[in-house]
């Protein structure tokens, strides 16, 4: 190999975005930046869920001022259910975009095969590096931090036995179709959060099957044939509904007969339509409403699966038992994400501030991100608390110092992680699916 040759390829990695494969045409930079968003909340939530437990739990006591800030602000900036499932949302919208501005068979084949490459290398190697570090420190500083805080709402990562057992693990992530909290890799995983990528990459599939019918086939039956796979998915309370959704405004953005109506509006009379915004906005706030109340009431939070009638008629399962085995849709997180999403797609001036340079950058180093604040607030955040606390430091201050350092450690890792995994196993996919085609 040449010298110029090496050159040019060093040049290459320290110009991450020649690689990148999201950075494709038709793909949005103000969904990346709602990514971004996305990001900086999920840390909000790791720092306080492991740190200070009662502002995110109300299983966990803690003094009147944190339960207050739990309901006030908890909702919004940094609910679980919420974000994983915003990024659930924002992965179905996304990954159709390609074959929709382009819609041929190889457009549709390298969507598929370029996400399986992608996701498997980058998420197979996050669970390898997080096993083998717990491997490595063990986990006794762990059982040693929850009861020091005390905080009783984390569960300590299990460690694999050999080898062959971490590998499985890493194999099922891309396999398990139910029971995702309960897989050995979210077992393994500091957070237990790694289940939610399964779960994105399980439901493509459904993208992947309804996106196919839509480029031939007449665009103004496209929402009632998407709204009839919808409806029999919210029956069954299946992710389908999330997904045909994300779809369905998918579709609307980039069929230009379709994109007319959704920059029109609603039709109230002839003369007078109503902006989609303002229907995203009603959304959003009915959303919200209901968040802050299952927040204040939380032994009512499980109450609205009573809409899915599936549940009533299955014998094979109950309400409660249906709650507990899976993460599940749930329409308060529909009514906020895809309200936000009909607010963003059609108000020009959101669309501008989620395109600032740094929220972009962040959306597209979510995944990095992702990954490092599990492994760094789990390890160095525990023992920075741990060290702290020991040499007589209040909780409070601890914990700022935890905050601070381990943010600054996070998005250092994650930069890492980005150039080292994620960006060439984009590349990778890249060059695997131009091999086939070859």
């Amino acid at each position: 190999m040449s010298t110029q040759s090496v050159q040019s390829r060093l040049r290459g990695l320290l110009r991450p975005s020649v690689w990148e494969i999201e950075a494709q045409p038709g793909t949005q930079s103000y969904l990346h930046g709602l990514r971004g968003v996305l990001a900086l909340s999920s840390l909000l939530w790791i720092f306080f869920q492991t740190f200070v437990p009662s502002v995110v739990s109300h299983s966990t006591a803690g003094p009147t001022y944190q339960k207050v800030i739990r309901i006030v602000f908890s909702p919004v900036l940094w609910n679980e259910s919420l974000i994983s499932s915003f990024f659930f949302a924002l992965s179905a919208r996304a990954i159709c975009v390609r074959f929709l501005n382009e819609p041929k068979s190889v457009a549709y084949a390298g969507s598929i095969i370029r996400r399986i490459i992608r996701m498997s290398i980058a998420v197979a190697l996050a669970s390898g590096i997080a096993s083998g570090i717990f491997k490595g420190l063990g986990t006794s500083y762990v059982h040693t931090f929850k009861q020091v805080l005390p905080n009783n709402s984390i569960v300590a990562p299990d460690t694999p036995n050999n080898a062959l057992t971490a590998l499985n693990a890493m194999f099922d992530l891309f396999w398990v179709v139910r029971s995702y909290f309960y897989q050995a890799a979210n077992d393994f995983w500091p957070s237990q959060t790694i289940w939610s990528l399964s779960l994105i990459y399980q439901q493509s599939w459904t993208i992947y099957f309804l996106m196919l019918i839509l480029p031939y086939t007449r665009a103004s039956w496209h929402w009632q044939f998407i709204a009839m796979f919808a409806f029999g998915s919210f029956w069954m309370n299946s992710w389908g509904w999330y997904d045909a959704s994300a779809l369905l405004l998918a579709d609307y953005v980039i069929n230009p007969k379709l994109r007319v109506r959704l920059d029109e509006g609603l039709s109230i009379t002839k003369e007078w339509k109503l902006p989609l915004a303002l229907p995203g906005a009603a959304m959003m706030i009915a959303g919200l409403a209901m968040k802050y109340m299952w927040t204040a009431f939380p032994r009512y939070m499980d109450a609205e699966l009573v809409l899915h009638p599936y549940l009533d008629l299955a014998e094979n399962t109950t309400r409660a038992q249906f709650a507990a085995a899976d993460p599940y849709p749930r329409l308060d997180n529909y009514l906020v994400i895809f309200g936000a999403l009909l607010m963003v797609e059609t108000t020009p001036q959101i669309k501008k501030l989620l395109s600032a340079r740094w929220l972009v950058a962040l959306g597209r180093r979510s995944l990095s991100l992702f990954v490092a604040q599990s492994i760094v607030f789990w390890t160095a955040g525990i023992m920075l608390f741990l060290h702290l606390h020991g040499h007589g430091a209040s909780t409070a201050i601890a914990n700022l110092a935890v905050f601070v350092t381990c943010s600054l450690a996070t998005f250092l890792f994650g930069e890492v992680y980005y150039r080292a995994v994620d960006v060439p196993s984009q590349w990778i996919a890249s060059q695997a699916y131009s091999w086939l085609l070859r």
